[in-house]
């Protein structure tokens, strides 16, 4: 497979040693398969220079290495399509400068493209340590739009696009291609477990002014383009305040944020008459129905996970102890294999998935047949026993060291199991939990499984509260990761109960161990869409809230007034 990879430098000398000699390293026939092409705006350092000396130095390497100097510093974007216009590969891969690819990246990429390249036209690598905290569909990698630092173009696609909008100097030009290519009907595949270093940030929430100023000016552009006039007023608004008041709290000091305003008033009004094209572009070009853009909270584009900085790990988690995921299902197998299907993407192999079914057998067939490869334990209870009693027969034929429920319609993103057992076994932690993205759905159809997502956000995030967790369940049950001596001592789920039974546990849990936070979200629930189904299930819910009471009316637990203290206050 033949790729052009495309680079845009801007005073970028520092970087352009360690990234290319990244690309030599290459377990890849760069000599007939890679070629380079640089386009410069216009530096002012030697990154000049430094591109012929490298030329020089290893341009035999590859099959083509051009360097494109520009007259003037005209964008990411702009220079982005001048470097590519001058290739002819059948992929157009797009890099930042100060990025390494891994010695296996290429190969890898070729065949993930290879598998994935019939429903998907464009990837995107995943970026390490600062990995974007966006949602992305944990069975396939869908994902609503990608990253220009590392992303890969069918170039047919890319054409058909007209290359990056001209009119966005630098950021938001990713989204704005990526919508454009979703207007047309092509699909984005984010690859989670195929990386790159990105030295993005030197550390977590560093301010950058210039990327500061053009979120917000591009963000409105974007309104405007894509977007519905209550988008675009809405845009306009949070500009015109971020204009005039200090949005970098507690970054700036009001006195440190006065000439990023400044430039940020200039640069509102050099887009001024391209915020009105774009509305008329709108009107004039864009289909009606053919896709959804997203503007959620200020300036997301995506529903986004709690931590989008992780330190990379490659060590090895001490005794690779075996972990049990415990899957209570119920005479749907249609939708049990998309569970089963995230995990076995999981990047943590040694795990033990324990099936029960509440009732007849109508799995084990569709298991056997196409989850051979998974280290599967499947039993039906023959009858109706209940939601409890299941995930108590669960455990009881699970092995593993540590023990996780999922639920047969909720799925855990690729990283779920192995951010969990390193945390609990790094820290010695029985009881280790993170957050999840809660998805509203709408079911079409169960045979087959069909199902419309229209909301996603991460609901519960909160940080262990004994007094919280008395008042209310603060876990969905698929976050928690605990030992089996935790279950062995204080019992499993109450079988008379079908319903707040995880809320049960956790709080006989509670009252000898600790649960410990990690700040991630790795897993998904779904819940129902419409406000009738929804009503129906939480009065079913809550006709187990007074048994719960009860059951409890007598537990007590110990707490120091130096941590009610520290509970209180961390409200």
């Amino acid at each position: 497979m033949k790729f052009d990879i495309v680079f845009v430098t801007y005073n970028s000398k520092k970087w352009l040693k360690k990234n290319i000699e990244s690309i030599i390293d290459s377990d890849y026939d760069l000599k007939n398969n890679v070629s380079l092409y640089y386009y410069d705006n216009k530096s002012t350092d030697d990154t000049v220079e430094e591109l012929y000396n490298l030329k020089k130095k290893y341009g035999d390497k590859f099959n083509n290495f051009v360097v494109i100097e520009g007259n003037a510093n005209k964008g990411f974007g702009y220079g982005n399509n001048q470097a590519a216009k001058a290739g002819n590969s059948e992929y157009v891969f797009f890099l930042n400068t100060d990025t390494e690819i891994k010695k296996d990246t290429l190969k890898e990429l070729e065949k993930k493209i290879n598998e994935s390249k019939d429903e998907f036209s464009i990837f995107e690598l995943k970026q390490e340590p600062y990995e974007h905290p966006k949602y992305y569909n944990p069975l396939n990698g869908e994902v609503s739009w990608a990253s220009g630092a590392c992303v890969i173009f069918d170039r047919k696609v890319f054409e058909k696009c007209g290359g990056f909008d001209k009119n966005l100097f630098m950021y938001c030009e990713d989204v704005e291609i990526s919508w454009h290519a979703r207007q047309m009907g092509y699909k984005i595949k984010y690859l989670y477990d195929l990386g790159i270093i990105h030295y993005s940030y030197t550390e977590p929430g560093e301010f950058k002014t210039t990327a500061f100023i053009y979120m917000y000016i591009n963000n409105l552009y974007l309104r405007c383009k894509y977007g519905s006039l209550k988008n675009a007023l809405k845009g306009l608004l949070l500009t015109g305040k971020a204009m005039y008041r200090n949005k970098a709290k507690p970054t700036l000091t009001d006195e440190q944020y006065k000439p990023v305003a400044k430039k940020m008033r200039k640069a509102f009004w050099s887009m001024f008459f391209k915020y009105l094209g774009a509305r008329i572009y709108k009107h004039t070009h864009m289909r009606k129905g053919s896709f959804e853009p997203r503007f959620i909270n200020l300036l997301d584009y995506e529903a986004v996970k709690v931590n989008s900085f992780r330190e990379p790990n490659n060590e090895p988690i001490k005794g690779n102890p075996l972990v049990s995921i415990i899957v209570r299902t119920c005479n749907r197998p249609d939708t049990l294999r998309e569970t089963l299907i995230s995990l076995r993407n999981q990047s943590y192999k040694n795990i033990e998935v324990v099936v029960v079914e509440d009732g007849k057998d109508t799995t084990s067939k569709m298991i056997n047949e196409e989850f051979s490869d998974l280290n599967i334990i499947y039993k039906a209870a023959g009858k109706h026993v209940g939601r409890s009693a299941v995930g108590n027969m669960g455990v009881e034929l699970s092995h593993g060291k540590y023990i996780n429920f999922l639920d047969d319609d909720d799925l855990f993103f690729y990283d779920h199991v192995e951010v969990l057992v390193r945390e609990a076994v790094k820290n010695k932690y029985e009881i280790v939990y993170d957050t999840a993205f809660e998805t509203q759905y709408n079911v079409i159809s169960r045979v087959p499984y069909k199902y419309y997502v229209k909301y996603v956000d991460v609901i519960h995030k909160e940080q262990f509260d004994r007094l919280a967790l008395y008042s209310h369940n603060l876990f969905p049950i698929q976050t928690i990761m605990f030992e089996r001596k935790v279950y062995d001592e204080c019992g499993g789920f109450d079988e008379s109960m079908d319903a707040l039974e995880d809320w049960e546990l956790w709080i006989r849990f509670s009252l000898k161990y600790d649960f410990h936070y990690v700040n991630d979200t790795t897993s998904l629930y779904r819940v129902p869409l419409h406000q009738d189904v929804s009503k129906e299930r939480q009065e079913f819910i809550d006709s187990y809230l007074d048994y719960v009471l009860e059951k409890h009316a007598n537990s007590k637990f110990e707490m120091t007034v130096s941590n009610a203290f520290k509970t209180v206050n961390r409200r």
